[in-house]
């Protein structure tokens, strides 16, 4: 017979294996698609860049508020998202972040910004960051040189 601590483990166990999907669902993502339509309809929105310095440099969208504030893991870094919560209290728009590849760092931005009393269902992430945005032409590249 099995024991019942044992048995009760297992339950557990199983449990939280099949939430996990569901939990880790549990943000908001925009496919690029319809990112792409809202920007082409000039839907308004707040546009968070959390890419490193170099990176948002060499690519990103136009109009997007540059935090630099990837990887999102110190006190430093989230603070840098301090200006996209004044951007939107002053204007109440849905906020897409936009990360390198719309993973765990966007996820740590998504929770300081809901965390500063935004919204939920006002926060976006991209799907797949600006490393799987299709639409190249549309980004923007500032380093320069020759």
């Amino acid at each position: 017979m099995i024991p019942k601590r044992i048995l009760l483990l297992v339950s557990v166990a199983a449990v939280l294996a099949l939430c996990a999907p569901v939990l880790a669902g549990a943000y908001n993502l925009m496919d690029p698609e319809d990112l792409k339509v809202r920007l082409d309809t000039g839907q308004p929105l707040i546009l968070v860049d959390i890419q490193p310095v170099n990176a948002y440099r060499e690519h990103h969208l136009y109009g997007s508020l540059a935090t630099y504030a990837y990887p999102v893991k110190t006190e430093l870094e989230g603070r840098s998202l301090d200006q996209a919560v004044s951007v939107y209290e002053a204007y109440r728009h849905d906020i897409v972040i936009i990360g390198p590849r719309g993973g765990r760092a966007a996820q740590r931005a998504h929770d300081f910004l809901v965390g500063k009393g935004i919204p939920e269902e006002q926060v976006f992430i991209l799907r797949g960051g600006i490393s799987q945005w299709p639409y190249r032409e549309m980004l923007l590249n500032i380093r320069g040189g020759c």
